[in-house]
């Protein structure tokens, strides 16, 4: 009997500490700050930081010297990864976790960072044939895999935040997507009456844009700040939708609504109620 009872308590053991030191090793790495520079980078780069409270601000800075510790950055075509693209990044990535339990992106090891455009193969079946093609891409999510970007259209997309594009927001929403285990354009909920409403809402936003891209500005369209390219997919429309969200929500809110509200209850943020409160505090 003692002997099963010992073999009973290293099997705990044995299942006990790596998770309890995996626990305490986010906690510990999250509790670290971020350097002087690292910060200013935020403050620079993340507009939507500064009108954040202080307890998301603190969070945010968590997240960010958590993912700045586990991946790994890498340069490619010549690129020299320097640390404003590592912190731009992050940011952008870590924004999307706010007020959501995770471990901050556990399956993604690796970025890949490319100085522009970059030429990718892309694979397509129809039946049992499968053509390959050169496909010229600003960035891409692999699933549980790494993730691609274009630093030069990062670059662009910071210089124009008004135009609600964010490469970084686009392929780190996919990564947000994946957590149930699919790119299928709903994410996973803490709760199956979180999500009540979401793919009613999001259906109906999907097939308006998709009307879009078929027919144009046809009579009686509604106006949009969606970019059309979230037409291709429920994962692609999710993507797209979170880059305006983020972006340039106030016009998000005013065009689309529910979807914003949808958007607002998932990612636990409503960034365009914060930039109003901030601008009538000025």
């Amino acid at each position: 009997m003692s002997a099963f009872i010992a073999i009973i308590l290293l099997a705990l053991t044995i299942w006990l500490v790596p998770h309890f030191y995996h626990r305490w090793r986010i906690s510990y790495l999250r509790s670290q700050a971020l350097n002087r520079e690292q910060l200013q980078l935020l403050q620079e780069t993340l507009p939507l930081y500064h009108h954040l409270n202080a307890n998301q601000q603190q969070e945010l800075r968590g997240n960010i010297a958590l993912f700045l510790h586990d991946k790994e950055f890498v340069g490619c075509d010549g690129l020299q990864v320097n640390e404003r693209m590592k912190v731009v990044i992050a940011a952008h990535a870590c924004l999307l976790l706010l007020g959501r339990k995770n471990e901050c992106y556990p399956n993604l090891y690796s970025l890949l960072l490319y100085p522009n455009t970059y030429v990718a193969h892309e694979i397509r079946r129809e039946g049992y044939i499968e053509t390959a093609r050169p496909s010229a891409r600003a960035g891409e999510a692999h699933y549980r895999g790494p993730v691609v970007l274009s630093w030069g259209d990062l670059e662009g997309n910071l210089q124009s935040p008004e135009q609600g594009h964010n490469v970084a927001l686009h392929e780190f929403a996919h990564k947000v997507d994946e957590e149930d285990g699919y790119f299928d354009g709903r994410p996973l909920f803490e709760s199956t009456e979180e999500g009540a409403t979401w793919a009613a809402v999001m259906s109906r936003e999907f097939r308006r844009l998709r009307q879009r891209a078929e027919f144009g500005e046809f009579p009686g369209a509604s106006p949009s700040v969606l970019d059309l390219y979230g037409a291709q997919s429920p994962a692609e429309f999710f993507a797209v939708a979170t880059e305006s969200f983020y972006m340039i929500p106030i016009a998000t809110r005013t065009l689309h609504p529910e979807l914003y509200k949808e958007l607002s209850h998932f990612y636990r943020l409503d960034p365009a109620a914060l930039i109003n409160a901030s601008s009538n505090t000025a």
